[in-house]
């Protein structure tokens, strides 16, 4: 569990060279509990990985924990990001590097597996590092900031080389992924915004232009800083793009599809100006370490926006491989309205046309409402494939919902998220984690196969009917037509629990502990589990503050059922 307060040190696992060839692990499937194999309506997808599965796990150590300690897998390992050359973009942002700029992504985002995960660099470039487990502190194991994550600075004297990136990825059942790609160090890639910088300089690391409007030029057709990749550095922004609406419309092969902060500064961006769309083909959207604050609900012309939307993705092509990394949202607002799914990440109904491997990894949503009808959410898709949820904080989030999905989203992880402070002093969300469940926009693709697990969620409003910590199938109601199964397992929640409709999909909830009044027709989801319910709200069972057990249930149950691992 993440502890963003206690920051701890992590131990990074330094390159070790690759001594010997590479042997391929073979896979046989992964297991229940009760020893079925869940069918996959997408066993035939690209490649789980980025190259050939690679020799034996390490062997035992610190990070692998005893048995009835862990969850088994419930899914295959599906390599999310970083995704291999020969399926993403040229301009992906994990394929370049800056000299002497700090080199650092999320190493191996992974979908499924049984988690903890231990991460080792197998082939890399000297001086690079990786967060290789998880910190012990006091008792319990947490993921510091470094967890998973690939740190590399290139020298100067590196411009013009390429480099090879292998990381093998363990979890606690021995299955193995690997992620395998080429960093290039190539200066003239990047573009580079200050608020010491001016719209006459040509944005290299020495002189960089001012804000965005500089290299936007009002023209949402204009393609002279395509596929750049965009540092912003320490200061204050005001993005703005297109003549009129002053949105940043970007188009495939006609803007920049990276966003970040420069490493160790803090970048803010006024985000009342300007909503950024992103249109049919704009794979490999990145954007990381940057701080939104606001939302745009008035137009230039003084006309509200009904329903906002800081990023949106439209059009009528997938949207492949997008990733949202260290980035901080707050302040955000529904509009005027709020009746169509205002959000701070959008993408809509597209049918057949699928959004594949999205990561949102150790974001920060910090304030959000007043609360509409539909919104405002983190995070509002339909239609995607392959999305993880891990790390991410969310605090005082007055909406509807967080992570659900809005119709048609299947093979989803929400792992290791910290809801805890999501209504501490607002009233709180509709529903913490879970899946709406809707199949309303693709029948090709059943909803489902969505897993909930080392969380803490908290909704103080617990007494009664909701809101629900947790609510599985509520887009749901009134259908028969059977979707695909999903799983909550080692939560700790405070709040009530929901699986809207069990008719149409088969739910299984084990391991976690709950206190909270209400548990709406989950008993065909409990029925052979192991969860620890506690009715009486005023029982000691979750610190208050942090979410760790106490008491009684922190002598019986720490390690192997709630969220903290030990």
């Amino acid at each position: 569990m993440q502890y963003r307060r206690l920051l701890p040190l992590l131990g990074v696992l330094l390159l070790a060279g690759c001594d010997g060839p590479l042997e391929p692990v073979m896979d046989s499937g992964v297991p229940g509990r009760d020893g079925s194999v869940p069918t996959d309506p997408d066993a035939d997808a690209p490649s789980r990985d980025g190259g050939d599965d690679a020799g034996p796990p390490p062997p035992p150590g610190e990070w692998q924990l005893p048995p009835g300690h862990f969850h088994p897998a419930v899914m295959p390992m599906e390599l999310v990001h970083p995704r291999p050359d020969d399926e993403t973009s040229e301009h992906a942002r994990h394929r370049w590097a800056h000299p002497e700029v700090a080199y650092r992504i999320p190493a191996a985002v992974i979908q499924g597996g049984a988690w903890p995960f231990f991460y080792e660099i197998v082939e890399g470039p000297p001086g690079a590092t990786i967060g290789a487990q998880l910190d012990h502190v006091d008792d319990v194991q947490v993921a510091s900031p470094e967890y998973g994550i690939v740190s590399w600075t290139p020298s100067a004297a590196d411009e013009g080389s390429t480099v090879t990136f292998v990381v093998r990825v363990t979890d606690q059942e021995g299955a193995t992924v690997e992620a395998r790609w080429t960093v290039t160090v190539d200066a003239s890639r990047f573009l580079f915004l200050s608020p010491s910088g001016n719209a006459s300089n040509p944005g290299t690391i020495d002189a960089p232009m001012r804000d965005m409007a500089d290299w936007y030029r009002g023209d949402p057709t204009d393609d002279t800083f395509a596929d750049r990749l965009v540092y912003f550095r320490a200061g204050d922004y005001t993005p703005i793009g297109q003549d009129g609406n002053e949105n940043l419309r970007m188009e495939a092969g006609v803007k920049p599809m990276t966003y970040m902060a420069y490493p160790g500064e803090v970048a803010t961006l006024d985000a009342t100006r300007a909503s950024w769309t992103f249109w049919a083909g704009t794979h490999d959207v990145y954007f990381s370490g940057l701080r939104f604050v606001g939302s745009k609900v008035v137009q230039p012309d003084g006309g509200e926006v009904a329903n906002a939307r800081n990023i949106a993705f439209y059009g009528e092509r997938n949207h492949e491989r997008v990733t949202f990394f260290e980035v901080t949202a707050e302040d955000i607002a529904p509009g005027a309205v709020g009746n169509d799914n205002p959000a701070f990440v959008w993408r809509p109904s597209s049918g057949s046309r699928r959004g594949r491997h999205w990561a949102f990894v150790n974001n920060t949503f910090d304030t959000a409402g007043p609360r509409s009808s539909n919104g405002p959410r983190p995070v509002s898709l339909s239609c995607v494939s392959y999305v993880v949820y891990e790390g991410n904080t969310v605090i005082d989030w007055h909406a509807t919902n967080i992570f659900g999905d809005k119709a048609s989203v299947d093979h989803e992880t929400q792992r290791n998220n910290d809801l805890w402070e999501v209504a501490r002093t607002v009233e709180g969300t509709g529903y913490g984690l879970g899946a709406g469940m809707s199949n309303s926009y693709d029948t090709s693709h059943s909803p489902g196969y969505v897993e909930v697990g080392w969380n803490r969620i908290r909704l103080p409003m617990a007494r009664g009917s909701g809101p629900w910590a947790l609510s599985f199938a509520r887009s749901a109601i009134g259908s028969e037509e059977p979707r695909g199964p999903v799983w909550a397992y080692r939560n700790s929640i405070f709040g009530s629990v929901a699986v809207w409709s069990s008719g149409s999909v088969e739910a299984q909830l084990e391991d976690n502990v709950v206190q909270g009044e209400t548990w709406r027709g989950t008993d065909p989801a409990t029925a052979a589990s192991d969860n620890h319910w506690v009715m009486d709200l005023d029982a000691e069972v979750f610190d208050d503050a942090t979410g760790a057990l106490i008491g009684e249930a922190r002598a019986s149950y720490l390690g192997t059922r709630g969220a903290e691992v030990h």
